[in-house]
């Protein structure tokens, strides 16, 4: 005869609880990577389109048919990567701005070659 299970569980009530366990963690695991991306977008959309010098809106404007980003309350003028280089291209550059931007390395972010 065997002796009676006296811990309060058995065999079936162990099992259900692992995968209730393993069906929690499967949960949060997902609403943790849930919570993660809304946070990033929050932080991207806060700083989105922002001024870096007065923190106002900024707008793509066309700028010798490259689209450019302009503050809408400094009006400073913002280029991406590679912006310049397609707007010294078109020849919609003065000799004076292309020489005052000549220090840009020709492209790569983060690139530690130097222009020629």
């Amino acid at each position: 005869m065997s002796t009676p299970d006296t811990s309060g569980y058995n065999e079936a009530e162990r099992q259900f609880h692992e995968k209730d366990q393993e069906a929690l963690r499967a949960l949060r695991a997902k609403l943790d990577a849930q919570r993660a991306a809304a946070k990033a977008a929050a932080e991207k959309a806060a700083h989105w389109m922002r001024c870096p010098k007065c923190g106002s809106q900024m707008k793509e404007v066309a700028m010798g048919g490259v689209i450019v980003d302009q503050c809408g309350s400094c009006g400073g003028v913002y280029f991406d990567a590679g912006e310049f280089d397609a707007l010294s291209r078109s020849g919609q550059v003065s000799p004076a701005l292309e020489k005052l931007f000549s220090w840009i390395p020709s492209w790569g972010v983060g690139s530690d070659a130097k222009a020629s």
